[in-house]
């Protein structure tokens, strides 16, 4: 039962109260093929291995010929047509009979069953309570207008348990799809598995795909014919005015408007609602607040091919593409918009269309293509639409909007983007809003990364402004959330967090769902500030998945920064090389945290030559990492490059004089000027403003180092025990080995272990310190080098080492790494 554990605990409850001799119901409702017939005869064979008797029923589609046969049936009676309480008697009659011993009665379907039917099961499920008998009783929720819920209902006001079954979560549809089809999917399959929507009947249907010997892991596969098989039969059982809708929304796309599926169907809306109740009855359609959408895209995909190629160029012709690509882009189905606006370029070309046009739908291919990280498919695409001459106002300004976006996310010449975009700003009336608000946030963007903080955040607010809360905008959330990242950049965070929850607000109630992957990196870096680690990375592994399935890179390189720091915080020092290579080299912040790892693992002298790069653009690192200003400070002066420590101590007072209300650069320079001069109210001051909970932990050590250095014991004593602390609050491990090995040295021992029930042996049975030794000696590390890393002894490291050997039962080196990297792939796979 892949992705039903909770629904299957609900089951176990059943049956464990009608083992005991106790009469209970469990009541089970979902969408056609989310797997309630399944979910019932798992059940029904666990209730027979328990020894519990089973009675097992079910209406026919089209209804029962004599009210109550369903039941009759079920208890094997004959059937009685009599008056309703002689046929009432008798049903009782036969269920008390049978409940001599634990029984378990399971119905499925009965949204097709007669009131007569449902009144019974009511009236029985009162009179046998006292009775051993369990009720499993399923019907589909694709109606919710039928009999049966309101029995539902009712019974579930009397304490029957209820389970909704719901889409199954992407993992447990990928995981139910490699159980159908003997092997992990690839690529190509995982695109089907994805548009069936978590829909278990359809998953189990792409086993077809053995069937007729697709290779799997091919790049391309055909729907196999069995699964087309069954959506043609959910499509045939609709009447012909529901046919003809959901053929002809299907070539509109995904969702579409109710308005415009009338005006092909040359009727009104309200015409149209019987056929709409119906299709979303079947589980074909659904809706949601602002439009009707199809529940899986591959049932759409096998509809479209339903209508002839000729009709669906005339359906075509007569629908606004663009609004439709539009819709598909806010959604944040991107790989569809890109087809879709392909699809029409190509008919376009055919058709002789006008220029004007083509260059419409190119302008749009462009933002498809900024939005996926193709930034110079984009960029070429908006300028051949800026080429044609005339060009409608809105076609221009979404052309130019993506060619602003795409010069700025190039990294393009400064100076070019600046005078681009004031341009626009100066051009006024002639341009829209949304573009006049993409130059403000570009020139917000360049006074950032020039270190004028405060007039970035005021040319951002000015953007915010002109768009207001138009969501029907291109880029409609643009300015709040590239607001959010300033504000998050200088430790603004409750300001921050209002933009971003606002803006999440607007997208959920609107389906706009294209950005969620942006606003889930803006809060893991704001959860990491915060220095909550867990929750920081919670929401940058959310932000992954999002971007991966929206196809949006750039908030996946943002939420990648996040793991990066994570990982380096907690001193997994291998997964943090793994997220800093997954970052393309010009992705925001790789120069720093490659440099960081670095010189985690191999030392400050091994770091000296990133760090010339990091320097030439110093004033933008360090405006937008404040923190990094105390450790390029500390890195220098320990290869004795006190120069390079003086030039950065420089730039981080000049940010902090030209910011004056920036607390975050305020701390930065101070830490930075304290560990320059070793000068201890500078790091005292630096540690009492930092708005950065591991910043003020660093500053706070660096004082008690310095503190010791003067001889002043307890008060160094002091001051670490409070970095200790705060490093151990937020789970910075790596951070927390360091200081207990400095308050070692003074003769301070702090217990850094914990008592937990683990196992004798296996990998569970390791300590956190012990599994970590594991993973450095699985590196080929030396117990020497281990120990630098874990700030302990290198005979502390062998010690480690032995009661590791005897809890995996192993002898070498050689097979710890082999186990080490045989679960690696196993947490992968995981």
């Amino acid at each position: 039962m892949r992705g039903r554990e909770l629904e299957w605990h609900d089951v176990g409850g059943l049956l464990d109260a009608v083992q005991a001799g106790k009469a209970a119901t469990l009541l089970v409702d979902g969408a056609p093929g989310t797997g309630k017939t399944r979910l019932l005869d798992e059940t029904a064979a666990a209730a027979g291995e328990r020894g519990i008797a089973v009675l097992r029923g079910a209406p026919e589609e089209l209804g029962e010929l004599v009210p109550c046969g369903i039941l009759f049936e079920t208890l094997d009676l004959r059937l009685d047509p009599g008056s309703r309480a002689r046929t009432l008697e008798a049903l009782r009659t036969g269920f008390e009979e049978r409940a001599t011993a634990p029984v378990l009665a399971v119905l499925d379907d009965l949204q097709w069953a007669d009131p007569a039917t449902l009144v019974a099961l009511r009236t029985l499920h009162g009179l046998l309570e006292p009775r051993p008998i369990g009720w499993l009783l399923s019907r589909s929720t694709a109606d919710e207008q039928d009999q049966s819920a309101s029995l539902f209902d009712l019974l579930e006001r009397h304490g029957a348990d209820r389970v909704r079954l719901s889409p199954l979560s992407p993992a447990a549809a990928v995981a139910l799809a490699t159980d159908t089809l003997g092997v992990a999917p690839g690529p190509a399959t995982l695109a089907l598995v994805d548009a069936a929507g978590g829909n278990p009947l359809l998953i189990i249907e792409l086993a077809g795909l053995c069937d007729e010997g697709q290779v799997l892991d091919g790049a391309a596969l055909r729907v196999p014919d069995r699964f087309t098989r069954v959506v043609r039969h959910w499509i045939d059982g609709l009447s012909t005015a529901a046919r003809n809708l959901v053929e002809t929304a299907a070539v509109i796309g995904r969702s579409f408007d109710p308005e415009q599926a009338a005006a092909l169907l040359g009727t009104k809306p309200a015409a149209l609602l019987p056929a709409v109740e119906e299709s979303m009855a079947a589980g074909i359609l659904a809706a949601t607040a602002h439009d009707l959408t199809f529940r899986h895209e591959l049932v759409r995909l096998i509809v479209v091919e339903r209508v002839p190629p000729p009709v669906r160029q005339a359906l075509l012709g007569q629908v606004d593409l663009v609004a439709v690509i539009d819709t598909a882009i806010v959604e944040g189905r991107l790989r569809e918009a890109e087809q879709l606006v392909r699809g029409g370029l190509a008919e376009h070309s055919f058709a002789h269309a006008s220029t004007h046009s083509v260059a419409e739908l190119r302008g749009v291919l462009s933002d498809v293509m900024c939005l996926t990280g193709s930034l110079e498919e984009a960029m070429r695409e908006a300028e051949t639409a800026l080429a044609v001459p005339d060009l409608p106002g809105h076609v221009r300004d979404r052309a130019l909007l993506v060619r602003l976006y795409t010069m700025t996310r190039l990294r393009s010449d400064g100076a070019s983007v600046r005078a681009y975009a004031h341009e626009v700003v100066e051009a006024g009336s002639r341009h829209g809003a949304a573009l006049t608000a993409a130059a403000l946030i570009a020139l917000a963007e360049a006074e950032r990364d020039e270190g004028r903080l405060s007039d970035a955040l005021a040319l951002a607010a000015e953007a915010r402004r002109l768009t207001g809360a138009d969501v029907s905008a291109v880029h409609p959330y643009e300015s709040r959330l590239a607001s959010a990242a300033m504000l998050i950049d200088i430790h603004r965070l409750d300001e921050a967090r209002l933009l971003v929850e606002d803006a999440r607000e607007d997208m959920c109630a609107r389906g706009h769902l294209a950005w969620e992957a942006d606003v889930s990196a803006l809060v893991a870096r704001s959860e990491l500030l915060e220095g909550r680690l867990d929750s920081a990375a919670s929401e940058a592994e959310r932000a992954l998945s999002l971007a991966a399935d929206r196809a949006t890179p750039l908030p996946a390189a943002v939420a990648t920064a996040v793991l990066a720091t994570v990982t380096l915080r907690r001193g997994d020092l291998r997964a943090a090389a793994r997220h800093v290579a997954g970052l393309d080299g010009d992705s925001p912040g790789h120069a720093l945290l490659t440099a960081q790892v670095i010189e985690a693992s191999d030392g400050p002298l091994k770091t000296m030559p990133l760090l010339a790069g990091l320097l030439e653009r110093q004033r933008s690192t360090l405006a937008v990492n404040p923190t990094a200003s105390a450790w390029l400070v500390r890195v220098a002066l320990a290869v004795d490059a006190r120069e390079m420590a003086k030039t950065v101590v420089a730039t981080a007072e000049e940010l902090d004089s030209v910011n004056p209300d920036v607390l975050a650069l305020t701390a930065s320079s101070a830490h930075a000027r304290g560990l320059l001069d070793g000068d201890r109210e500078a790091l005292a001051r630096a540690a009492g403003r930092s708005d950065d909970v591991w910043g003020q932990a660093s500053a706070t050590e660096d004082l008690g180092v310095l503190l010791a250095a003067d001889g002043r014991h307890d008060d160094a004593v002091g001051r670490l025990d409070r970095a200790l602390a705060i490093y151990h609050e937020i789970g910075s491990v790596r951070d927390s080995a360091r200081v207990r090995k400095r308050l070692r040295a003074m003769g301070v021992r702090h217990r850094h272990w914990s008592y937990a029930d683990r196992p004798v042996c296996g990998w569970d049975s390791l300590t956190e310190t012990e599994l970590n030794v594991s993973l450095l000696v699985a590196d080929g590390w030396s117990n020497r080098e281990v120990a630098e890393q874990m700030f302990i002894s290198a005979h502390t490291v062998a010690f480690h080492l032995r009661h590791v050997y005897s809890k995996l039962q192993i002898n070498s080196r050689v097979e710890l790494t082999r186990l080490v990297i045989v679960r690696g792939r196993d947490d992968t796979d995981d």
